[in-house]
């Protein structure tokens, strides 16, 4: 009865366009005893639901594949990475469908539009032709197909499944994101799940107690060295910042410009905690509390990087001045902020360095998948990205592989960016099972 009346509903869409979104928001494929519903919309008010039950699983997907699925018909939904996910989880397997699939969450959110799933058809379809008659959709086609599309129906669900153990609940934990959650173009990962973790807010306590699926398993973890750094250097085109990024650590070369002779003694974090921040606009008075240093030291060295860094200032000094005129900052790459707060348009700054930042990570993690499904299949089996946060990775590596994955992976993620042409990447490398003490990985060029 279930399939019979499935199978009449389904023939009602076929050839349609329509709206999808989910019941809960996202699935919890790591609950077993959640009800899992997919709920379609159509143009003439027609609405109906299907449930995702594990057994007839598999059935479902292959008559969806063909009445819905087939074709070049318009599929709009909500959340939709969170139905991959689900079906990976339960199946093992990716669902690739031939239509065209726009993610209306993905796409305002990325727009910095902040509204809840729409409740009909109709106003899904007004929301995105709203996307396309304001030019909005134009902005960000280019990131939408190369980065949010391979995001969402392949690269997240492989990451949101492969989990992590936790030894202290005897169990595996999975991470849920959310692709560009955050107004800077991060994800945003929070416990969605019963059966979850947060790798974005992991003290020592919790990093302890979490170790690789595989008994014969290790973690490698790679790191950006100065991410915004070089990307506000390639943004701005200031040629003194693009020298330092040559040099082999950008932090400990621009202690020895701000700090001087006794720059050996400086903290490189004491440096990085001055460096972003002054180009942030953060004045010295502000500097020298933070940073506990005295007030005529805090001056001199927001005058140093005013001086030396003139070029990289102007850019995101323009930046700040942009949202001033408008009310509102959109990144090279289209990314739109919206919501500034009256005197606080500085925080345009930080946004014009950091958001373009995110979206070459998540370039760099796409390319990282990628290069890891491409192994030979008795390297690759063992071999998974764990976790990400930001600007690292971590992966799950073995001692038969580890060499192979290390190569592909620096190859990945210190290659040259497709969407920043030129623009070449640094990482650090550490390895071992501990992620509290990861033992560092020398370049093996």
């Amino acid at each position: 009865m279930y399939f019979d009346s499935l199978s009449k509903l389904l023939c009602q869409i076929e050839r349609k366009p329509l709206f999808l979104r989910f019941n809960p928001n996202p699935f919890d494929f790591t609950d077993k005893d959640s009800v899992n519903e997919m709920q379609f919309f159509l143009p003439d008010g027609v609405t109906f639901q299907i449930l995702l039950k594990d057994e007839s699983l598999p059935l479902v997907l292959s008559m969806l594949q063909l009445s819905v699925f087939s074709g070049d018909n318009k599929v709009f939904a909500w959340d939709w990475k969170s139905f991959i996910s689900h079906v990976l989880a339960k199946t093992g397997k990716l669902y690739s469908i031939e239509s065209s699939v726009v993610d209306l969450k993905i796409l305002e959110s990325y727009n910095g539009i902040k509204k809840s799933c729409p409740e009909t058809f109709v106003e899904c379809f007004n929301r995105i032709k709203y996307l396309v008659s304001s030019g909005l959709w134009k902005d960000c086609e280019n990131i939408y197909k190369k980065i949010h599309l391979p995001l969402m129906t392949n690269v997240i669900p492989y990451l949101e499944t492969v989990g992590i153990l936790d030894l202290n609940a005897g169990k595996k934990v999975h991470a849920h994101y959310e692709i560009d959650g955050q107004e800077n173009g991060r994800l945003r990962c929070h416990n969605a799940f019963k059966n979850g973790f947060v790798p974005h807010a992991m003290g020592s306590d919790i990093k302890e107690k979490l170790k690789p699926v595989g008994y014969d398993s290790l973690f490698m973890a790679f790191d950006y060295k100065g991410m915004e750094a070089f990307v506000l250097a390639y943004l701005s085109k200031d040629e003194r910042l693009m020298s330092f990024c040559q040099e082999e650590d950008i932090y400990a070369s621009l202690a020895k410009s701000l700090f001087g002779s006794n720059s050996e003694k400086i903290d490189r974090e004491l440096v990085k905690k001055c460096f972003l921040p002054v180009i942030y606009g953060q004045s010295a008075r502000s500097l020298s509390l933070r940073c506990g240093m005295a007030a005529d030291v805090a001056e001199g060295v927001v005058e140093r990087i005013s001086s030396l860094f003139n070029t990289a200032l102007s850019f995101v000094a323009d930046c700040e001045e942009k949202v001033k005129q408008n009310g509102f900052a959109k990144d090279v790459f289209g990314k739109r902020r919206n919501n500034f707060e009256l005197g606080k348009e500085y925080l345009a700054r930080n946004f014009a360095v950091q958001s373009p930042a995110s979206t070459i990570c998540l370039e760099k993690l796409i390319n990282l998948h990628i290069s890891i499904q491409n192994l030979n299949q008795s390297l690759k089996d063992k071999a998974q990205i764990s976790y990400t946060v930001h600007d690292g990775y971590v992966l799950y590596v073995t001692k038969d592989n580890w060499k192979q994955v290390y190569k592909r992976s620096m190859e990945a993620l210190c290659g040259e960016s497709e969407l920043c042409p030129g623009l070449r990447l640094k990482v650090s490398c550490r390895g071992g099972r501990n992620l509290n003490d990861l033992k560092m990985i020398k370049d093996r060029k």
